[in-house]
């Protein structure tokens, strides 16, 4: 079986402050992952050759002390290394630490300092600039990562800007819906900073346009993303952007939630093991042989637009986002802009 090309480990629930968008009470999971269990999934994912290892949380991962521990040992293991952080904790001393196990880093904020301000409080802006320029000194700086709202669609390209300006190697937008935690939530808090359907098709015109025009990777992880690209360039070959359609082809994607259970979506529910008992061969394998995600992959099974739409075979909305706001994952994507008669 090929190497898993993705793995995700929302590591702690835990938070050091509490933002416009977190989501639950800031407290680590009753069942988080020790840190022997956590050894453990690193070496699962070094004997199954993992590609890239991202370490999130619905929180801050820098807020477990045995973070740095476990990211020694994956260095060893020599796995790609990757940790997503709003920055708080990263001083001149963390960031050589961080630098030592070989750690991309991926720096998250909310906007420009007055939307920051607003959705994060007085002075995260400033901190989180000045670990992304420790990390852009020790030159681990991979990605700053903006928190997708309604109040950043005019300031992409002010965004793109920045993120060169601290060297950073790449830029993207990090979606309010879904998030794996917290589902029933997410309408009630994070839904009325969602930027609207029409307003996130600007964005990624946005994007399409500055990734012709900038010297800087600009990572557009959106499902709609394809439609876009093949509006604007019919003859590139494109495949979908779903991971649980890769999963059916290949091993591209895996989510391990803080308590160890592992998912092909977690937003969805959709869980196949857990990572304490099983190894990531048998979990990918349940994916693979799963009749739900054989029957999401399936794109004539999506009903409204998503079904009609011609792009849907490289598209097809995101299936957590239909199951959030409307409890049907084979529903439209309600955050879709497009209508099969436009093009």
């Amino acid at each position: 079986m090929d190497k898993l090309k993705n793995l995700v480990w929302l590591c702690t629930r835990a938070y050091d402050a509490k933002f416009a968008y977190s989501l639950g009470d800031g407290r680590a999971h009753a069942n988080e992952l020790k840190t022997d269990e956590a050894k453990t999934l690193v070496r699962k994912a070094a004997d199954f050759g993992v590609e890239h290892f991202f370490i999130t949380g619905g929180g801050e991962p820098l807020i477990r002390k045995d973070i740095l521990e476990i990211l020694r040992l994956a260095s060893d293991h020599e796995i790609a290394l990757y940790l997503k952080t709003d920055g708080f904790k990263i001083d001149e001393s963390m960031a050589r630490k961080l630098a030592s196990c070989d750690c991309k880093m991926i720096i998250s904020i909310a906007g420009p300092r007055e939307v920051d301000e607003q959705l994060r409080g007085q002075g995260a802006f400033e901190r989180s600039i000045a670990a992304a320029r420790l990390c852009a000194k020790e030159d681990i700086l991979f990605s700053l990562s903006v928190v997708n709202t309604r109040y950043i669609v005019d300031r992409i390209r002010d965004l793109v800007d920045l993120a060169q300006d601290l060297g950073a190697r790449s830029f993207s937008l990090a979606s309010l819906i879904p998030q794996p935690i917290c589902v029933n939530e997410q309408l009630s808090r994070l839904a009325p900073l969602e930027a609207s359907p029409l307003e996130h098709e600007k964005e990624l015109n946005t994007i399409y346009e500055l990734s012709k025009e900038k010297d800087i990777n600009i990572l557009a992880y959106d499902i709609f993303y394809n439609r876009i690209l093949a509006i604007k360039e019919p003859s590139l070959k494109l495949r979908s952007r779903c991971s649980l359609c890769h999963n059916l082809e290949s091993n591209e994607w895996l989510d391990i939630l803080d308590d160890g259970i592992a998912y092909g979506c977690s937003p969805l529910g959709l869980a196949f093991g857990d990572i304490r008992r099983d190894s990531i061969e048998e979990i990918m394998n349940k994916i693979r042989s799963s009749e739900v995600v054989i029957r999401l992959a399936d794109r004539s099974n999506l009903k409204g637009k998503c079904g009609i739409c011609r792009f849907n075979g490289i598209c097809g909305g995101c299936r957590a986002k239909a199951y959030i706001y409307s409890g049907d994952m084979y529903g439209p994507d309600p955050l879709c802009s497009y209508v099969e008669s436009e093009v």
